[in-house]
């Protein structure tokens, strides 16, 4: 059987990084006409710390036509930098604590930001909010004396320590390695997409060497993935978790269920005839990297819906929250033979079931780790947060965090992440469906 698998440069994935590019992202613009989206960029921090950014938006940033981004480097660019000014825009505050020095309401974006935004978005086909592929797929540059992607043919990357964000909110090492630390991960595991997709091929073709083809790709797959989970600890050292959770969070989340916390029409695009176009989304979140996803069709592992009956999964939820390009990839691999029904077909071969366990094992632990990430930098402060409000203290320590935008709720049940999840009961669903063809004691 000769079996047909997306071509992965249609999709523009690489067979060396995976879903970031080969070349990286661009970190200025080619054309001089966006040079006051570079300069907003570079110096976000300290508008954002001296409250001046909605001022200078209003005051200074002329409307600059996006039609002349001609590639989908451009287009990426465009994407990370407006991302960050907008979300930077609505939670910001003013120097005199009113909502806006225009008379803007808190959530509405001037027209000068709005319209290039609404525009790039449509060309990635992507909603106009900032997330995981802004945060980290395209938000990632080499350091200044770091010179050029080291060799991917030998699938050498770039250490945390030599990487720099395009765009950041705070200027902080933490949150540099809150969005860089996901790079690494995307970049060790980039390999896995065409080794996992020869795999199914050589599955489908059979003959006698098939089993011990997909066996090997499942034993390099279990590596991989180990090393992917070793690069998480990597928060630690750096990411202070109040900082994150009063500091940075608040930047992260979309308009989704935002009314009672300052945005109740969500995010408001103004246009210059004075229309508006009002949106609610989620905001960045791990559940929409296609890298885990990929791993997750190709391999077989199922997440079940938490609605009943038809809804669709979280998973399939975070799609329509990818770039086009990766969304239409996961679709045509989701029409592809899995690995795990070409495991179940040979029973009698030992060495490739445990290979396969192995493997769902190593990402069952990765999940694990994740949780432990979540509940240090979100279940954990909430806590502390709430203790805090019932003795008469609340929001940032330093009064940055806009009054209502933290969360309230303290059992981890009700915590949501910024993707809008049910965060500790999501996360560890999704963590006991990624099982092997036996249970972790032995037993079918």
């Amino acid at each position: 059987m000769t079996l047909r698998v997306p071509n992965m440069d249609a999709y523009g994935i690489s067979p060396h990084l995976g879903f970031l590019s080969d070349n990286g992202p661009l970190t200025s613009f080619t054309k001089t006409q966006y040079t006051p989206w570079d300069e907003l960029i570079a110096n976000l921090p300290h508008l954002i710390s001296s409250h001046s950014l909605r001022r200078t938006v209003n005051d200074t940033l002329p409307y600059i036509d996006p039609s002349a981004l001609a590639s989908e480097l451009e287009h990426q660019r465009a994407y990370v930098v407006l991302g960050f000014l907008i979300h930077a825009y609505v939670r910001a505050q003013t120097e005199t604590g009113d909502d806006d020095a225009a008379g803007l309401p808190r959530g509405t974006i001037p027209p000068q930001l709005a319209e290039p935004f609404l525009h790039v978005c449509d060309e990635l086909g992507m909603p106009p909010v900032l997330l995981y592929a802004g945060l980290c797929l395209w938000n990632w540059k080499p350091g200044a004396d770091q010179g050029v992607l080291p060799a991917t043919g030998d699938h050498q990357f770039f250490e945390l320590e030599q990487l720099e964000c395009v765009g950041s909110f705070t200027g902080d090492l933490g949150e540099t390695d809150f969005n860089l630390v996901p790079v690494l991960v995307e970049a060790e595991g980039g390999p896995l997409v065409r080794l996992l997709l020869d795999a199914v091929v050589a599955g489908a073709a059979g003959g006698d060497g098939a089993s011990k083809s997909v066996q090997r790709a499942l034993e390099i797959c279990a590596e991989t993935i180990e090393r992917m989970r070793k690069h998480l600890a990597k928060l630690y050292s750096t990411l202070d978790a109040d900082f994150f959770y009063h500091r940075l969070r608040p930047f992260l989340s979309g308009g989704k269920g935002m009314e009672d916390k300052g945005l109740p029409r969500g995010f408001v695009f103004r246009s210059r005839d004075g229309s508006e176009r009002e949106v609610k989304c989620i905001g960045g979140s791990a559940a929409q990297s296609s890298l885990f996803q990929f791993l997750d069709l190709v391999l077989g592992v199922v997440h079940e819906s938490t609605g009943g009956g038809d809804s669709e999964t979280l998973f399939q939820t975070m799609r329509s929250y990818m770039p086009r390009k990766h969304r239409d990839f996961l679709e045509a691999v989701e029409r592809l033979p899995t690995i795990r029904s070409f495991v179940q077909q040979h029973p009698e071969d030992e060495a490739l079931c445990r290979a396969f366990d192995d493997c769902l094992g190593q990402l069952r632990q990765w999940r694990g780790s994740h949780i432990a990430v979540v509940s240090k930098y979100i279940v954990r402060p909430a806590r502390r947060h709430a203790g805090e409000t019932v003795r008469g203290t609340t929001g940032a320590r330093d009064g940055s965090e806009p009054a209502g935008f933290g969360t309230d709720q303290v059992e981890a049940g009700d915590l949501t992440g910024t993707g809008g999840s049910a965060l500790i009961p999501f996360l560890k669903k999704t963590r006991d469906e990624t099982v092997g063809l036996m249970k972790r004691d032995g037993t079918p």
